[in-house]
């Protein structure tokens, strides 16, 4: 690991720290995990979570996302002995996720407007966003309890909040409408937002997948996207829909023919995506007319675009398996999620948000 005094790493960085956690003997693990608990040291104690994510082989996406949540926690338990923490510390902590008078996380965009104004805004937690975060927590334990420096497991029975919709109503809540996706087509302004929406509402890739996609991932010629370390560290072969496939060619002619380890998307990070999506949602409501004070909020973010993937080609092929080979998804039940969400039939070369006409 690291001296204390280095509070962030770059992702390379806490990867390669997070190997190396990993590889450590079992006493060496459990004295850094104990001098990180005796010194608070929030990023220290990510690492050791993340290094067990690591060994375990858990998602890009699971990572970034408990990153969060554990540090909820750790912000939320200044007070707390993290070695013996008791249920009602835990159950204390779950009700403060789900009262209606929460103040909104200090890096919710969502909440920045009004925070310029020197409001301070509050926001409930959806149902499935408390669960995510209890879900950090509890590896946090997992990771603690790997160390050998702890036997408590505060979360294990933990009463949570009841999912209020089932998971198909939630797919097609969160995914973009096809006239979503055109509105926001037509206020791109470079390469980076095209493809995105593209990469997303087409190709189904999650964020961690569009910004590792490299021009040697692409071939043009069979109309294929190789998808490298998706979730579960599988790769996978996505067929392009035509659009994306002729605003791949068109760009590809500006990058260097020696460059394939060039990444396809300039954007390099989830932030950059996310805050993209954000502005071309607002452009396109205030195109339609919409004073901005009135666009509706911004909240399918970018996996929505993967959840339009999902609905649409659910919709359009009936076909469980074409569904679950498109997202690369593991298992079937996922899959069944999008087909209860769909109605229709058709395939995914003829998909189009009209991004060929500008």
């Amino acid at each position: 690991m690291t001296d204390s005094s280095l509070v962030r790493w770059t992702p390379a960085q806490e990867l390669l720290l997070a190997r190396e956690f990993v590889k450590a003997n079992a006493g060496e693990r459990r004295r850094q995990a104990a001098k990180a608990v005796a010194e608070r040291d929030h990023e220290a104690l990510w690492l050791v979570t993340r290094a067990y994510l690591t060994a375990h082989q858990r998602a890009a996406n699971t990572i970034s996302s408990y990153r969060k949540g554990v540090m909820v926690l750790l912000d939320a338990w200044q007070g707390v002995d993290l070695l013996r923490p008791t249920r009602a510390d835990a159950e204390a902590f779950v009700l403060s996720l789900v009262d209606p008078e929460r103040e909104a996380d200090p890096d919710d965009p969502q909440m920045a407007g009004r925070r310029h104004l020197g409001q301070s805004p509050k926001r409930q937690l959806s149902p499935a966003s408390v669960r995510q975060r209890v879900a950090a927590a509890r590896a946090f334990y997992e990771a603690l309890r790997w160390t050998e420096l702890t036997a408590a497991d505060p979360f294990a029975d933990v009463a949570m909040p009841k999912l209020t919709q089932k998971a198909e109503q939630r797919a097609r809540q969160k995914a973009y409408t096809l006239d979503e996706l055109e509105w926001m087509a037509r206020v791109t302004q470079d390469w980076d937002d095209r493809l995105i929406l593209l990469l997303g509402a087409h190709a189904g890739l999650r964020v961690s997948e569009m910004l590792a996609l490299t021009w040697r991932d692409v071939d043009l010629r069979q109309g294929k996207l190789t998808v490298r370390l998706g979730k579960g560290g599988q790769t996978g072969q996505v067929t392009m829909s035509d659009e994306l496939k002729r605003n791949l060619t068109a760009r590809v002619q500006d990058v260097d023919a020696g460059a394939p380890d060039q990444r396809v998307l300039g954007v390099s990070s989830r932030a950059g995506v996310y805050n993209r999506l954000e502005k071309l949602w607002n452009r396109s409501f205030e195109m339609q007319g919409y004073d901005l004070s009135a666009t509706p909020p911004f909240t399918k973010g970018v996996h929505g675009l993967r959840h339009f993937a999902g609905v649409h080609y659910a919709s359009q092929t009936s076909d469980l398996r074409k569904v679950r080979d498109h997202l690369r998804h593991s298992s079937m039940s996922t899959s069944e999620i999008y087909m209860a969400a769909a109605q229709d039939t058709d395939e995914v070369r003829e998909w189009s948000i009209g991004l060929d006409e500008s």
